[in-house]
């Protein structure tokens, strides 16, 4: 399959099932702005995978290689409503 790419301003879930997750960009509003990544359809039943914090406002992005395997889906918890994060991943 192809890789896709879904952008989440606050919180939502990016995709639900199995899939690569392969790179995570965040665009932060305030300092210390964070999204927070989980294999998962939501953060209560989801396992956090890693947050990505920022000190600075700067639109920044993190390639995992083959990427990273999720079982459940992809959950993103932004800090605030407005953080926006995209994410490319390979659904399996």
């Amino acid at each position: 399959m192809e890789a896709r790419w879904v952008r989440v301003v606050g919180d939502g879930l990016a995709y639900s099932g199995p899939c690569l997750l392969k790179s995570v960009a965040m665009q932060p509003v305030l300092a210390n702005d964070y999204a927070d990544i989980y294999d998962g359809n939501d953060t209560t039943s989801g396992k956090l995978f890693v947050r990505f914090i920022t000190a600075v406002v700067v639109t920044w992005c993190i390639c995992f290689g083959d990427g990273v395997p999720f079982d459940q889906g992809i959950y993103i918890d932004g800090k605030n409503a407005d953080v926006v994060t995209t994410v490319c991943f390979v659904p399996l």
